[in-house]
């Protein structure tokens, strides 16, 4: 394995230079054996001592011949290691940057130090300053432990290469394997570094060739992820219309119909999942739209999230987490259209320099009524729905900010059970990079101290409208409208907005608590009220 040391020492434009002089001798060696060809071919020299040249002329033809190829292919390996090279630098000039500006210097190994014992800032920012220096030195360590495995990946590579004695085929580098996403500390980070390190090539080739691969990779750019998804959409439409086939005629040659193998049970499954994916196709087709998940395999039913607006440009970002008996087939439009709102409120409020995307997150298996009540991992009476989901929320949001070379203002919103899956993704997540959070009807939020939700002191707010039963719940500790620290939303106007009743109309354009959520959204948490 090379270390940073090394790394840092790599300079592609040099080591290009000895590929073209490989490549260049192999040329003037290549001319020189043609003029010995020709001058073999118009010799006229009988007797031994003409044959015995002309013998030691096919010799060194063949001599040199063998010497041009090993000399192209040495020079075609060293410049397509270095095209493989020149990312690994950017990059590494990106690290180095951050670790001189920012006190956190890098040894040898790779191993990143704060370099900083205290904060010159006034106290209200010490607790922001402190979680955003500590998310820098999580996502550098990612960056430089990615940089020198994809360095020492490439130089085992190409060493090995080099090494053979005879030049087998035309080199040609291995294909990049994506790794899955995970929940991992960092690996946003990670992906998001992994992704600048490839060629054009090398991405392309992954686009094309394994779309899944990188459609869910948290820290992939937004539009890369919707691009690849879009693709993943169209195949998995016609596998699944295929096995819906496959289970018809199953049913139909089978007189006990799905007694006995779940076959009927199965073609409903699969449509159901055919209809979810219609519905997010019909939702894209709205337009400015980013389908940034898109996973038919980690759960009963299809998970996704759709961004209105772009997430890797946006100022300011919202990521909104539905709760109880929420589908991607019966509610994504719903939801989206809420976010397409919601999303026109908060343009109207920041200067037009400003943008906004807004994300309906539904990549976790809300809780069901009906007999998913008697299920343990779905039943809303338990909170391991959104202890399940919290993990994937974490790494959806750090990749948020990785993919990007300046983070947004990132809001949070979640209604009802999902403001548990909000609050539990928060919970002691130093690293995050929410700087609101907003509970909509929340029946609690799992603590009943909101120090230990890495949030900014004093940007938590809740909303719960008077007729709101289940935010009254206390189901899953404190009334988080009662817990100290927490900033209430009105949801009773009085003025230009529309009251919000019941539970489900926190985000319904026009009323007092959307008003208040477009503000949070917006960077205006002085002006809510």
């Amino acid at each position: 394995m090379v270390s940073w040391t090394d790394i840092c020492r790599w300079d592609p434009s040099e080591i290009a230079l000895v590929a073209r002089r490989f490549t260049e001798a192999a040329h003037s060696l290549t001319v020189g054996i043609e003029n010995l060809e020709w001058e073999l071919q118009r010799l006229d020299w009988s007797g031994d001592a003409g044959g015995a040249a002309k013998a030691d002329l096919r010799r060194a033809i063949a001599e040199n011949q063998a010497s041009a190829r090993q000399l192209e292919y040495v020079g075609q390996c060293v410049a397509d290691t270095t095209d493989r090279m020149y990312p690994i630098r950017a990059v590494v000039r990106e690290c180095e940057s951050t670790s001189t500006d920012n006190t956190m210097p890098i040894d040898q190994d790779g191993a990143v130090t704060d370099g900083l014992t205290s904060y010159a800032t006034g106290a209200e920012d010490a607790w922001d300053a402190a979680r955003s220096r500590m998310r820098m030195l999580r996502e550098l360590e990612a960056s430089v432990a990615e940089v020198i495995r994809r360095a020492s990946e490439i130089d085992t590579e190409a060493a090995s290469r080099l090494r053979s004695a005879v030049a087998p085929e035309p080199f040609t580098p291995s294909a990049p394997v994506a790794t899955a996403s995970s929940t991992s500390p960092g690996l946003a980070a990670a992906n998001a570094t992994w992704w600048d390190l490839l060629t054009r090539s090398e991405r392309t080739s992954i686009l094309v060739d394994d779309p899944g691969s990188i459609g869910n990779l948290d820290g992939i750019p937004a539009d890369v992820r919707d691009a690849a998804n879009r693709r993943m959409l169209v195949s998995e439409r016609d596998r699944l219309e295929q096995v819906a086939e496959d289970l018809e005629s199953t049913l139909q040659a089978n007189v006990f119909g799905g007694l006995f193998d779940n076959a009927d049970a199965g073609l409903e499954q699969t449509l159901k999942r055919i209809a979810a994916l219609d519905e997010i196709a019909d939702v894209l087709d709205e337009g400015h739209r980013q389908l940034l998940v898109l996973d038919n395999s980690s759960a009963t039913d299809t998970l996704a999230a759709i961004a209105v607006g772009n997430v890797h440009t946006a100022s300011h970002v919202a990521v909104f987490v539905p709760g109880l008996d929420s589908e991607v087939g019966a509610d994504v439009r719903r939801y989206d259209g809420d976010m397409d709102s919601l999303r026109s409120t908060v343009q109207q409020l920041v200067p037009p320099t400003e943008t906004v995307a807004c994300v309906t997150w539904m990549d976790y298996q809300a809780p069901q009524l009906g007999w998913s009540l008697f299920d343990p991992r779905r039943t809303v009476m338990s909170p391991l729905a959104a202890a399940t989901g919290a993990p994937r929320l974490r790494s959806f949001l750090d990749g948020l900010d990785a993919a990007r070379s300046q983070d947004p203002h990132l809001t949070l919103l979640g209604h009802s059970y999902g403001s548990l899956t909000a609050a539990l993704a928060l919970r002691g997540a130093d690293t995050t990079g929410v700087d609101d959070m907003v509970a909509l009807g929340s029946p609690g939020l799992g603590f009943d101290n909101v120090e230990r939700l890495s949030v900014p002191p004093g940007h938590l707010f809740v909303a719960e409208t008077r007729d709101d039963l289940v935010a009254d719940t206390g189901l899953f500790g404190a009334d988080p409208s009662e817990i100290d620290g927490v900033r209430p939303l009105a949801t009773r106007s009085g003025g230009d907005h529309a009251d919000s009743h019941g539970h489900s109309e926190y985000l319904s354009e026009g009323t007092v608590t959307q008003q208040n959520v477009a503000l949070v959204v917006s960077g205006r948490t002085e002006a809510v009220y």
